[in-house]
């Protein structure tokens, strides 16, 4: 698998809300309630990707 096949481990918030959908209100709900998983890297709080997919899954809602 080369580098361009594979999928981020992290994305900016802006990113996350765009790929999942959402506005801001609704984004730090989902952060809140556990649902997207936030890491502080260089002072900036990053979403996973990993925790954005699980969103898509059924029974996620």
């Amino acid at each position: 698998m080369n580098a361009i096949e594979m999928e981020p481990l992290l994305v900016t918030g802006p990113v996350a809300r765009k790929l999942i959908g959402v506005g801001n209100t609704k984004y730090w709900q989902l952060v809140k309630s556990g649902k997207v998983t936030l890491v502080e890297v260089g002072g900036r709080r990053m979403a996973t990707y990993a925790s954005l997919k699980e969103l898509a899954k059924p029974d996620a809602a």
